[in-house]
């Protein structure tokens, strides 16, 4: 293969950073997607309000919750869930774009 269509593939240049790679993607979607911040401050909103739900999944403790925080404990899980999908997907789409790199560099 010739020097112009040498191409390093994701596992290439990331495989001693792979975990730091992937904590990238939140933060560009961090700085770059609105959906992503509004989650994000929702969820530190709730933390603030219901300091308990924060302490139920950062402790090994049992923790007892009223009605409201069990709500809120609930929405952070959605939004986590949210939040994690959208990282999940800008991996894939990466990989996606790398995927075609590749194929641009070999000529297919």
């Amino acid at each position: 293969m010739d020097e112009n269509n040498k191409f390093e593939t994701f596992v290439d240049m990331y495989n001693d950073v792979f975990k730091e790679y992937l904590s990238s993607v939140g933060t560009k979607l961090a700085k770059d997607n609105p959906e992503y911040q509004a989650a994000n401050v929702r969820i530190k909103e709730l933390y603030d309000r219901f300091p308990k739900v924060l302490g139920v999944l950062d402790s090994e403790e049992s923790c007892d919750l009223n009605e409201q925080e069990c709500n809120a404990l609930i929405e952070v899980l959605r939004l986590r869930n949210k939040i994690s999908a959208m990282e999940v997907e800008a991996v894939y789409f990466r990989g996606c774009y790398d995927g075609v790199g590749y194929l641009r560099k070999t000529g297919k």
